[in-house]
C-alpha cells in the first residue's frame, strides 16, 4: 500500500514534470523573426530550417554516431577517421541545383574586367581558378588555442564535377592525425582557400597541429578571409561582421536553433566519453552552416552586393 504522504509526494513530482514539459514546448515554439529578401533579390534556400537544434526534451535520447549521420571509415597511415560527403543539393533540399549552377556562374565568368577590386587584390587569385581549384574551410575544435585538439575539418568545394560538403570528423581523441593527413591531400590539390577568420585561425591551427601529430603541411595557395572583406565592405553599416551578423543582413537569413560555438568544445568532450551523438548532430550542422554562409558571402561580393 502507498501511504497518503507519498502519493502526494508522487503527485506534486508530476505537476512538476509537466509545468518543465510545458516549459520546453513553448521554448521550441519560439522562432526568431525571418529576414525577407529585398524585392528582386536571389535567395539561398535556408538550411537552418532542416533541423532544429536538440533542446531539453532531447537529453533522454542516446543516439549512436551513424543515427545522427552516414559516413564513410576512411583508412589512412595514420589511422582512421569518418568522412562525410553531401552535395550542395543534400544539404540545400529545394535548392541545392540553383545554388550550384549560381555559384559556377559567378567563379566561371571572373575576369580581370569584373573581378571586385580592393587595395589588396584580395580576389585576383580568382580569375584564372577554375571552380575545383576552390574550397572553403572551416574547423571545429576542443580549445581556443592549437594546444587543444581539433576534430572537424568542413571543406565546401566542387568535387567529382559537384559542390559538395565534405566533413572530416574524429570519432575520438586518437583520430585527428588521421584527419589532417587527409584534409593536407584536399589542401594539396586546391589553389585557393576561402574562410572565416581562418587566416587568423582556423589555418594557423590546423598548421600547429600538423606539426604537433607530424603530419606534412604547407600552405601554397592564395588565402581569401572573408573576415577581412566584410569589415572593409560593411564594417561601417553593421553591429559587427560576425559571420552570423552576415548571415542575416547580407545573405538576409536568421538560424534557428543553432548551437552557440562556445558550447562545442563540451558538447563534443560528451560526445566522446557517453558516445551519445544527439549535439553531435548539432555540430555538424552548425559547421555546414559556417561554410555555406562564407561561400555566399564571397557570392554576393562577386555579384556586386554592397
Amino acid at each position: 500500500m502507498i501511504s497518503d504522504e507519498m502519493r502526494k509526494r508522487i503527485a506534486a513530482l508530476n505537476r512538476r514534470d509537466l509545468k518543465h514539459a510545458d516549459e520546453v514546448s513553448e521554448a521550441e515554439g519560439q522562432v526568431e523573426p525571418e529576414v525577407r529578401p529585398a524585392r528582386g533579390e536571389r535567395r539561398m534556400s535556408d538550411p537552418g530550417a532542416l533541423r532544429v537544434m536538440a533542446t531539453a526534451s532531447d537529453a533522454r535520447l542516446h543516439l549512436a554516431l551513424d543515427e545522427v549521420t552516414q559516413g564513410e571509415e576512411i583508412h589512412t597511415s595514420a589511422g582512421t577517421f569518418l568522412l562525410i560527403d553531401q552535395t550542395v543539393q543534400e544539404v540545400l533540399r529545394g535548392g541545392g541545383h540553383a545554388f550550384g549552377a549560381r555559384y559556377e556562374r559567378a567563379i566561371g565568368t571572373l575576369h580581370a574586367g569584373n573581378v571586385p577590386h580592393d587595395p589588396y587584390d584580395t580576389f585576383h587569385s580568382l580569375i584564372d581558378a577554375r571552380a575545383e581549384d576552390v574550397i572553403y574551410v572551416d574547423i571545429e575544435t576542443t580549445g581556443l588555442t592549437a594546444g587543444t585538439p581539433l576534430f572537424l575539418i568542413g571543406v565546401l568545394g566542387h568535387f567529382n564535377g559537384d559542390l559538395r560538403v565534405v566533413q572530416l570528423l574524429a570519432r575520438d581523441y586518437t583520430e585527428e592525425a588521421a584527419l589532417l593527413s587527409h584534409f593536407v591531400t584536399l589542401l594539396d590539390a586546391s589553389k585557393v582557400i576561402v574562410s572565416f577568420n581562418g587566416k587568423s585561425y582556423d589555418l594557423p591551427y590546423i598548421r600547429d597541429r600538423c606539426l604537433f601529430m607530424g603530419v606534412s603541411f604547407r600552405l601554397r595557395q592564395a588565402h581569401i578571409d572573408m573576415l577581412h572583406v566584410g569589415r572593409r565592405i560593411w564594417g561601417r553599416q553593421l553591429p559587427n561582421c560576425k559571420l552570423q551578423t552576415l548571415e542575416q543582413y547580407i545573405c538576409r537569413r536568421t538560424r534557428q536553433g543553432d548551437i552557440p560555438g562556445a558550447e562545442i568544445p563540451n558538447a563534443y568532450h560528451r560526445f566522446v566519453k557517453s558516445g551519445n551523438a544527439v549535439q553531435m548532430r548539432d555540430i555538424l550542422h552548425h559547421n555546414v552552416l559556417d561554410l555555406l554562409t562564407t561561400t555566399e558571402v564571397l557570392l554576393r561580393v562577386i555579384e556586386g552586393e554592397r
